[in-house]
């Protein structure tokens, strides 16, 4: 069950200030009770009681949530009738709120049904949106999105017709995906972005153009694999990993042009044994001849020919 939720708390406001339409059929539902009230054979305390028991049903159920303004009218019937019986009131008048009380809730209840399968849709979504705490990341696209929903439960309580929600609902499950797809990459990908960000703005594109395109093409196909499907966990995780590596790639790519790019003659010899010395350190470990007085190449390839020979060993 998802978990109760701010457009609840803003439909009932919007009730209790009058701003809500009337669902269709609780004028019918008063007229009937009225004239039944003075039919019935059964006692308004037991009548009190019958609806006291659909009021459990219905906060059971929340139909607050999917037929707030009918159990707000239900609620405030059964209220009047309990009011009735404690100042003595003749019991026709109170068998007459108790049965308003008892009939709008069975209504409540029923369109709760109906509420819960036209808009299954969107709840799922929401359950999503809630999973990923997407109200803690963007709250305020949280809350319109909440609010739109509510807005359709109050389109469907005012006219029982789930054909009227249909345009709405489309647009906000378009809505809930963008949201959707806006966390799980701010998630999964935004130290990334950053990265990538401070790169550029440290020259990247100019300085190491071949791997800052790499890493930017990595992020890139993360975020379109996210925009077309943000559930697939596995192909995200994936995807990121590879976004993370090349950004890593082009970071150190960036580090070693910049320290280049600083040297002057002075230190120039300093750089070049520098790097000589990690190759040197391989054959050390190696126990390999010391082959410094080759080109770098060829002692790259050397290394690596006796690193496959041990490793075949």
């Amino acid at each position: 069950m998802i978990r109760v939720s701010v457009f609840s708390a803003a439909l009932a406001i919007s009730l209790i200030s009058g701003c809500a339409s009337t669902p269709e059929g609780l004028d019918a539902i008063q007229d009937r009770a009225s004239r039944e009230a003075v039919s019935t054979a059964r006692s308004g305390a037991t009548l009190i009681n019958e609806a006291e028991r659909l009021a459990n049903d219905a906060q059971a159920q929340e139909t607050y949530r999917f037929a707030p303004a009918m159990t707000l009218s239900a609620a405030d019937s059964l209220e009047d009738a309990r009011t009735a019986q404690k100042k003595g009131r003749a019991d026709d008048e109170v068998r007459e709120y108790a049965l308003t009380a008892a009939a709008t809730y069975r209504k409540a209840l029923d369109h709760t049904l109906l509420a819960r399968e036209t808009l299954a849709p969107s709840l799922a979504h929401l359950e999503v949106l809630n999973r990923i705490n997407s109200d803690e990341y963007y709250p305020s696209e949280y809350r319109t999105i909440e609010g739109d929903l509510g807005d359709i439960i109050e389109t469907l309580e005012r006219t029982g017709a789930p054909a009227s929600t249909n345009q709405t609902q489309r647009q906000l499950l378009l809505d809930m995906h963008e949201l959707e797809v806006r966390t799980v990459g701010f998630v999964e990908l935004q130290q990334t972005r950053n990265r990538i960000t401070a790169m550029r703005d440290a020259g990247a594109p100019k300085l190491i153009p071949d791997s800052f395109s790499t890493a930017t093409l990595a992020l890139a196909s993360a975020e379109d694999l996210i925009s077309k499907t943000p559930r697939a966990t596995a192909e995200i995780a994936s995807q990121r990993a590879a976004a993370i590596t090349a950004t890593d790639h082009a970071q150190v790519i960036l580090s070693m042009v910049n320290e280049i790019l600083s040297v002057d003659k002075d230190n120039a010899e300093a750089l070049v044994l520098r790097i000589e010395r990690w190759l040197y350190n391989i054959a050390v470990a190696l126990k390999y001849p010391d082959i410094r007085h080759l080109p770098m190449d060829e002692q790259s390839r050397q290394l690596s020919e006796e690193i496959e020979d041990v490793i075949q060993r």
